[in-house]
């Protein structure tokens, strides 16, 4: 296991690590990502692992994600996520908005797939803080993109990371029986602020491709229109689907969007330009059955 300090160091968070056998890495520039391209480059065996520090890991989680990655067509899966408590109606009406939780139905996403990528880049192959990778990425060059992610002003960091590997014909497998507990909003405050948080991040992500996407212009323009008039997709769970707001707050949502993406790309200095990614045989025979 090993545990990334996103600060200059701080010796209460090394003692806490070894006393539970953690090896203990300095990643000193802020970011999300930046953390877990210095995990993944750290790791040793051939699974790197995700969970955020507030999720609570089933058993089985780890074993669940190594039984799957011995599939040499795979790049990376993803699990499930379920909520810690349900407790308060803020909680409830953000698991019926289809939450964080894919549902009990195992499926993969490549190229192949219808829609694969509004679903890799909108949240239907999976979520951060349940996900694996095989490390022999890591070794290739490839990471998570640093202008994305906690620390960077744009989410979604780990939708372009499913993104770039289906690109590059990797295939992504989602995971239901490797499950992970997470916080859902407790009160309303929380999930007003959590459901303007993704609206703004989303506007900012889908303006990212517009810019940076060619390729893709026209499939994301699409989708946003279809989102803006909350059309349904049979990939997406929950009752609200893609209406994460009324109308006001997503106009709202997308003008401060618009900004963010703008600073964003002032604060990268340039931006983040990764190296192109291994064709999907090129993993193939490397290590798998090690997890970090």
């Amino acid at each position: 296991m090993i545990v990334v300090d996103n600060t200059p160091g701080e010796p209460a968070v090394e003692r806490l690590a070894a006393a539970v056998g953690a090896r203990y890495v300095i990643e000193p520039r802020e970011g999300l990502s930046r953390a877990r391209n210095t995990g993944g480059r750290a790791a040793r065996g051939g699974i790197v692992a995700y969970i955020d520090d507030d999720a609570v890991a089933e058993p089985a989680w780890l074993r669940r994600h190594a039984a799957a990655l011995e599939d040499p067509s795979l790049g990376a899966t993803s699990g499930r996520i379920l909520p810690t408590s349900l407790k308060t109606e803020a909680s409830r009406s953000y698991a019926a908005a289809g939450g964080e939780d894919l549902g009990e139905v195992p499926f993969v996403v490549d190229a192949a797939t219808p829609g694969w990528f509004e679903r890799a880049n909108f949240g239907g192959v999976g979520i951060g803080c349940n996900m694996a990778f095989r490390r022999a990425l890591f070794d290739s060059g490839w990471g998570f993109r640093e202008s994305l992610g906690a620390g960077a002003l744009i989410p979604g960091e780990e939708h372009y990371a499913f993104f770039t590997l289906i690109r590059a014909g990797h295939a992504v497998a989602y995971v239901p029986d490797a499950v992970v507990h997470h916080d859902y909003p407790t009160t309303e405050a929380e999930l007003r602020d959590r459901r303007f948080w993704i609206l703004r991040g989303a506007a900012a992500y889908m303006l990212m491709l517009l810019v940076e996407e060619p390729e893709f212009r026209r499939t994301t323009l699409r989708y946003m229109l279809e989102a803006a008039h909350g059309t349904r997709r049979a990939w997406r769970r929950g009752e609200i689907a893609e209406r994460l707001g009324s109308r006001r707050q997503l106009l709202a949502a997308a003008a401060a969007g618009v900004p963010l993406y703008a600073w964003a790309q002032l604060s990268a200095r340039g931006g983040f330009s990764p190296p192109p990614l291994p064709a999907a045989g090129v993993l193939e025979g490397r290590e798998r059955s090690d997890t970090s």
